[in-house]
């Protein structure tokens, strides 16, 4: 009878403690909180340029083939004022467009500093779309001798997709576009460059 009494007891504190196991799972649980919005934050991006225009100024001409896509990548510096606005000062190395033909080839390399402003629109806590808009300078080195070195300014603007984690990591996709590099010296290659790519970028607490 004893036996019996506490084997009763036994079930009915199982039965207990797997229905309040199953209220638990099933209660909503606060999401993480958001992470810190505002504050200071470095990068690194790489991705994938093309020229738009191909090879044109000191590269047209002479049956030549035209490479006008190569790799991209840069580093860069910012800061969050809010949830909303930032602000970014990037440097990227846009690769070389290059002309090739029997016997010859010429190429022309820009790296571009950029100063750009940013809209943020959070989807998530840690997941928004944002918007940038800016300005750039250009510098420009050709293979073609007798060619300077040259520079040029003008807009850029673009924009991408951001993932925060916890402990200050975040990572992008994005699309920028540089207008009209090297519009300020004919002898360059006039052209507006699309890079697609991503960053990885470390926020300070």
């Amino acid at each position: 009878m004893k036996g019996t009494l506490v084997m009763t007891r036994l079930f009915a504190f199982l039965a207990l403690a797997v229905t309040a196991a199953g209220a638990m799972a099933q209660a909503p649980f606060p999401p993480p909180p958001p992470p810190s919005m505002a504050g200071a934050y470095v990068g690194a991006t790489m991705g994938y340029v093309q020229a738009k225009s191909g090879c044109v100024g000191v590269l047209a001409g002479g049956g030549r083939s035209c490479d006008d896509k190569d790799p991209a990548f840069g580093a860069f510096g910012g800061y969050r004022v809010n949830r909303y606005f930032g602000a970014e000062l990037g440097v990227r190395y846009l690769g070389k467009v290059r002309a090739s033909g029997p016997g010859s080839s010429a190429d022309i390399q820009t790296v571009v500093a950029d100063l750009t402003a940013l809209g943020i629109v959070p989807i998530e806590d840690r997941f928004a779309a944002y918007v940038r808009f800016g300005g750039y300078y250009a510098m420009q080195k050709a293979s073609v001798a007798g060619v300077s070195d040259e520079n040029s300014t003008d807009l850029t603007f673009g924009g991408g997709l951001q993932w925060d984690f916890a402990g200050g990591l975040g990572l992008r996709a994005e699309w920028q576009r540089y207008k009209k590099v090297g519009k300020d010296k004919p002898a360059y290659s006039v052209s507006d460059y699309d890079v697609l790519g991503v960053a990885a970028l470390w926020r300070f607490h």
